[in-house]
């Protein structure tokens, strides 16, 4: 169960590589200014930030950027591109459940489905807790997660695809409706002949589930979106984006 230790790593980044097209971050960071009202100069908290793509952009931005991550393979990609362009963000090495940081944040970032991985719904509720206690009193929280509606609906099995130079990607899937736990067994064929197996086990939370369980960490859920082009978040969304808010004086 603790898949997520190993997964994040170089052959991550080239099976997710569709993710960093310089202009779909671009849209991502302009969505999460928006949505968090976001004036400049703010200290944001990307938690989960794998190899640093929205921190960075954030940063290119003037805002006050701490990635952190358990993958050091990630960190360590996002600290060289850092390094390249000259600019400032602290990455930490750490699990987001063990953060302890002496300042409280104007923002959180937790995107691209990096909630759900942990071992049970009371590890998940702690990670989310601890987001929510570096977070200042009217700061924002951004949680973006696959919509388990859509999810149901538009179920696969398996499926492939090809990435990167000829690389072959195939996923079996199963979903437990019962547990709510999506079970991917991934089987990567580089163009060499070359043969990967990785697996992956992420629980898929329903919206009103997520909104009682930030509630108990006294973040109070603003607006829901379906995708980064701002959409209402409905049943056929491929995304549940939340917004909340910390409420209370400290």
């Amino acid at each position: 169960m603790t898949w997520y230790r190993e997964f994040f790593d170089d052959l991550y980044l080239r099976l997710y590589h569709f993710a960093e097209v310089p202009e779909r971050v671009r849209k991502e960071v302009d969505f999460f200014v928006e949505a968090l009202g976001l004036k400049g100069g703010e200290r944001i908290l990307d938690a989960c930030c794998g190899q640093g793509r929205h921190s960075l952009e954030l940063a290119r931005r003037g805002f006050r950027v701490v990635g952190v991550d358990l993958s050091e393979a990630l960190l360590y990609v996002a600290q060289q591109r850092a390094h390249q362009e000259g600019l400032t963000v602290t990455f930490i090495h750490r699990d987001i459940r063990d953060l302890d940081l002496p300042d409280p944040f104007d923002a959180v970032l937790n995107v691209f489905t990096s909630f759900g991985y942990l071992e049970n719904e009371e590890e998940d509720a702690r990670a989310l807790a601890q987001m929510s206690r570096h977070l200042q009193p009217g700061g924002g929280l951004i949680l973006d997660v696959m919509n388990r509606e859509w999810l149901i609906r538009q179920f696969q099995p398996h499926d492939w695809r090809t990435v990167d130079e000829g690389w072959v990607v195939l996923e079996e899937r199963t979903f437990d409706l019962l547990t709510s736990r999506l079970e991917t067994r991934w089987v990567i064929v580089a163009a060499d002949g070359g043969r990967y197996i990785r697996q992956s086990s992420i629980r898929v939370y329903s919206a009103a589930e997520l909104r009682l369980m930030m509630e108990n960490c006294r973040l109070r859920v603003e607006k829901a979106f379906g995708d980064y082009q701002g959409s209402p978040y409905e049943i056929d969304s491929p995304r549940l984006i939340l917004i909340a808010r910390k409420e209370g004086d400290g």
